[in-house]
């Protein structure tokens, strides 16, 4: 849901601290509406009672609350040798075994870090008694859908520090809870902390301060004093960030900072690092993707994008194809009646071709005739003549098969003569045959040589 509203509440025993932040377009903004009225004596959930009773429920609104430091407990766990994931999975297995409480009797969140390059596991944990008040009293006012966390004090304070760019970071700050001084540990790129600073053992001298902290935290320049404190350390330097920082200025407006503006902050975030629930977090996805698991993904995505412009390429050229073949199919309807028609001309030429080819090459059929019956002996005649390109098949009847055939052969006109069936004979003894005979191709000019060359045209032309 987008959150275009941000409550935050510092809750204490005996006190409540609130701020509101809205989303504009520059960023978000205070806002300051007057929701309930101060009543000394009140305990602090009474006054979170009254306030949320006097708020509207709202889905685009996010409730961060924040605990003081007296009020949950924070141990740090040192894993050399284990990364982060597997630290992470060792503690929540055996919670029970880093409490002094029994499990059943708090709700507990962890995170892990590095420090110095060991694992180190921030196990924080409250008594149910302290929360379920809690829990019950947005579920009475109707904002329990609208609750996003429920945090240290010091986290929300250290996210309050990293919305600026001017704050470096290691840095330390501290902040007044009721009458203990807590000590905020900023690391580098996260939390990492929280101490009560005693006054009755003199531990707020800057030499038992500065040896009790991590090697990280040793030397540093800048230390941030958050709202109002009865006991400064002495020797300390300390800066008021809504003072000395121009981007806090504007946020912290003339009412200052409080706990309640730094509880806001911890709603600026898509997953703070400690929240205190009555049912397992689970991290976003993008927080639980690892460096490889990145890169894999980033390679699949290339892959993809690659294999998207192929099939983005191949489906225009299928589309091309099919239009292409869409075109020719309608060409080749359009011109078949066409190639039709051209089919039939081709075949008429070739015929035409092939007549005049005949007609110059070959001899006339009349020649061929007439040769035929030059030939032909008396005593026998021809039945059928058939004429089939450059053969000639002739079926005759009569004399001697043999005598018509030798004459033939004597023709200049067939180059070959043969029998192609068997010689019968009719009722009158005559003999009955077929013979095939190939032709010679004459000219025109060598036609009348042939048929001066015929023993048998002792006469002239009957032409």
């Amino acid at each position: 849901m987008y959150c275009k509203e941000i409550t935050g509440i510092h809750l204490g025993e005996n006190s409540l601290e609130y701020a509101n932040l809205k989303r504009t377009l520059k960023g978000w903004i205070r806002h300051e509406p007057v929701l309930y009225t101060e009543i000394s004596g009140r305990t602090g959930l009474e006054r979170l009672q009254s306030l949320l009773a006097n708020l509207k429920p709202k889905k685009t609104r996010r409730i961060c609350i924040t605990l003081p430091r007296s009020r949950y407990f924070l141990r740090e766990l040192s894993f050399p040798g284990l990364n982060q994931q597997e630290a992470e999975n060792s503690v929540r297995i055996a919670v029970g075994m880093h409490c002094h409480l029994p499990k059943d009797q708090i709700y507990f969140d962890i995170w892990p870090l590095e420090r110095n390059g060991v694992t180190t596991i921030l196990l924080a944990y409250v008594k149910r008694s302290i929360l379920d008040p809690i829990l019950e009293i947005l579920r009475q006012t109707k904002h329990g859908k609208s609750l996003y966390c429920i945090s240290p004090s010091g986290l929300a304070a250290d996210l309050f520090l990293r919305s600026s760019r001017q704050v470096k970071f290691p840095a330390l700050s501290f902040q007044q809870e009721e009458k203990t001084l807590v000590l905020n540990l900023h690391g580098r790129r996260e939390w990492e902390g929280s101490h009560l600073i005693r006054t009755e053992d003199e531990t707020l001298l800057p030499e038992n301060i500065l040896a009790l902290l991590p090697e990280n935290f040793r030397g540093i320049t800048q230390a941030f004093q958050l709202g109002n404190m009865e006991n400064i350390p002495p020797g300390v330097a300390l800066q008021d960030p809504c003072t000395s920082m121009e981007e806090f200025k504007a946020i912290c407006g003339m009412a200052g900072i409080n706990k309640g503006l730094t509880a806001c902050f911890a709603g600026t975030v898509s997953y703070p690092q400690i929240s205190f629930q009555d049912r397992p977090r689970q991290r976003p996805i993008l927080l639980r993707i690892n460096t490889f698991q990145w890169a894999a993904a980033l390679v699949a995505i290339v892959l993809l994008l690659l294999t998207g412009i192929r099939v983005f390429n191949l489906y225009n050229i299928s589309s091309l194809v099919s239009s292409n073949r869409e075109i020719v199919a309608r060409l080749e309807k359009q011109y078949l009646p066409l190639k039709q028609v051209s089919d039939k001309i081709e075949k008429i030429k070739k015929l035409e071709k092939d007549i005049k080819d005949f007609v110059q090459e070959g001899p006339p059929v009349l020649e061929i005739l007439r040769e035929l019956a030059d030939r032909t002996p008396l005593d026998s005649w021809i039945r059928s003549c058939t004429i089939r390109g450059s053969v000639v098949r002739v079926s005759a009847e009569g004399g001697s098969a043999v005598e018509t055939m030798e004459a033939w052969r004597k023709s200049p006109l067939f180059s070959n003569v043969k029998l192609v069936s068997p010689v019968t004979k009719n009722r009158k003894q005559q003999e009955r045959y077929t013979v095939e005979l190939k032709l010679v191709h004459l000219t025109s000019k060598q036609l009348p040589q042939a048929k001066n060359q015929n023993p048998l045209n002792d006469g002239p032309d009957n032409e």
